[in-house]
């Protein structure tokens, strides 16, 4: 199973903990937490739903709960079984290097409410390091014969990146704070603008 299956089925089963779900719902959910990199189609989720389905991860029973009539159209309405919640639970633990990557750290960032602080900060930390290597390959890349474009475009991603660890860093220290006082970190990642 590639890393993308992986981040896709872990978006879902996310979604799914929060409770029943159409198609639809899942899909809007799935991009939010995906990135604006990344547009999962009908094409990718169906056959995601499909595998998870036939793993045992979701189904779509129960009395007069199989489907959501909308309009003149059914939908098929998705639950978490109780294996699917035992597989999140255990993949949420297990996270490993590539829960860093761009295509994985949103997804794992979503489901922080249900993930034990340790991995948080495991994932946190990691992403981190991630990051800042960008930014040092970005300071690298500086060249005083570039064109002003070039130069433009680098100066320009590497404010992204750095305000990116700047952020890191807030989180982090949040998540540390509330280790120490064994308290939760909600509403710690707030802007000043969204103050």
């Amino acid at each position: 199973m590639s890393l993308r299956q992986q981040t896709l089925d872990l978006a879902i089963l996310g979604r799914l903990m929060r409770g029943p779900s159409h198609g639809y719902e899942l899909r809007k959910h799935v991009n939010v937490v995906m990135g604006y990199l990344h547009k999962v189609s009908f094409g990718s989720l169906y056959p995601a739903l499909r595998r998870l389905l036939d793993s045992g991860f979701i189904c779509d029973c129960g009395a007069g709960r199989t489907t959501l009539i909308v309009g003149n159209r059914s939908r098929r309405v998705y639950h978490l079984t109780t294996s699917g919640q035992e597989h999140l639970t255990r993949e949420l633990a297990a996270a490993e290097r590539q829960a860093v990557s761009d295509d994985d750290f949103g997804v794992r960032f979503s489901l922080f409410g249900i993930t034990d602080p340790r991995t948080r900060l495991f994932v946190l930390r990691g992403r981190r390091d991630h990051i800042w290597s960008r930014l040092v390959a970005l300071d690298e890349c500086v060249q005083p014969d570039q064109d002003a474009y070039t130069q433009e475009l680098v100066r320009h991603q590497r404010e992204s990146v750095a305000q990116e660890v700047a952020w890191l860093d807030q989180v982090i220290a949040a998540e540390e704070n509330a280790s120490v006082n064994g308290t939760v970190p909600s509403g710690a990642y707030s802007t000043k603008e969204n103050r």
